[in-house]
């Protein structure tokens, strides 16, 4: 399979066309390639790290969830040329799905954060742009404290807790997907899960009476990649491996 051939496909499992993401968002193939795809290099964010990373492993093409475009229009030079120079010397392709790929009901970023806390009776949940783009559920009952840790050990990163209390209802919008948390309140539930927030949230959610859980926007947002990374091996026998480099945050 060769990398317009994937990248239809992604495009159709996606939905690429049809999600709306921010005005200069690019989802979809991103950079060509030549040739078979083999192995796939997967990864949070596009930038020279995991470009070195993928190149080291072998990869002819990255699936990420944050490209090489944000800015629209802008001249390829400085560290943007040394990344795209790099990536076309060593023949490494790339795809990124943003907005679509934290939606995707059964793949995306929000999907495999529900899964992994165990979170059931699923619903859509935290509008963003007129999409709700989350979930919301429910929990075998447990405390904050402990669900926070739960968190810091499958995601391998540093968690926030604010406030404290026993949780059974959770609402979730992964990334920087802090200003949700008046949804959460609004609707009622126990906690809100995203990856990062500012000052005032803290204030929101303890005179709101919501827990917030602050738990990496790097970490909350691993799931997608992997999970699309484990179907094209299922479906297609395509190798893939997770070009693991945190941020911290």
């Amino acid at each position: 399979m060769d990398i317009l051939q994937l990248s239809n496909y992604l495009d159709n499992l996606l939905e690429i066309n049809s999600i709306q993401d921010a005005p200069q968002a690019l989802n979809g193939l991103q950079i060509q390639n030549r040739g078979e795809i083999k192995k796939i290099g997967l990864a949070v964010d596009l930038c020279q790290a995991t470009i070195n990373l993928a190149i080291a492993k072998q990869c002819q093409m990255m699936f990420v969830h944050h490209g090489a475009f944000w800015s629209g229009l802008q001249p390829i030079r400085g560290q943007h040329y040394e990344k795209l120079a790099a990536m076309i010397q060593a023949n490494l392709g790339l795809y990124s799905a943003h907005i679509p790929l934290d939606l995707h009901p059964v793949y995306g970023n929000n999907r495999t954060l529900a899964d992994l806390i165990g979170l059931e009776n699923l619903e859509p949940f935290g509008e963003y742009d007129g999409i709700k783009i989350g979930f919301k559920g429910s929990i075998s009952p447990t405390s904050a404290e402990n669900l926070g840790k739960m968190l810091e050990q499958k995601l391998g990163s540093q968690v926030k807790v604010i406030g404290q209390g026993e949780v059974k209802t959770v609402g979730l919008v992964t990334g920087g997907a802090a200003d949700i948390v008046k949804q959460a309140i609004q609707e009622g539930l126990d906690c809100y899960i995203t990856g990062e927030g500012a000052n005032h949230h803290f204030h929101e959610a303890i005179e709101g009476n919501c827990i917030l859980i602050f738990a990496g926007h790097y970490g909350t947002e691993t799931g997608g990649v992997k999970s699309i990374g484990k179907h094209l091996k299922e479906k297609f026998a395509i190798d893939s491996e997770f070009l693991h480099y945190p941020t911290g945050l």
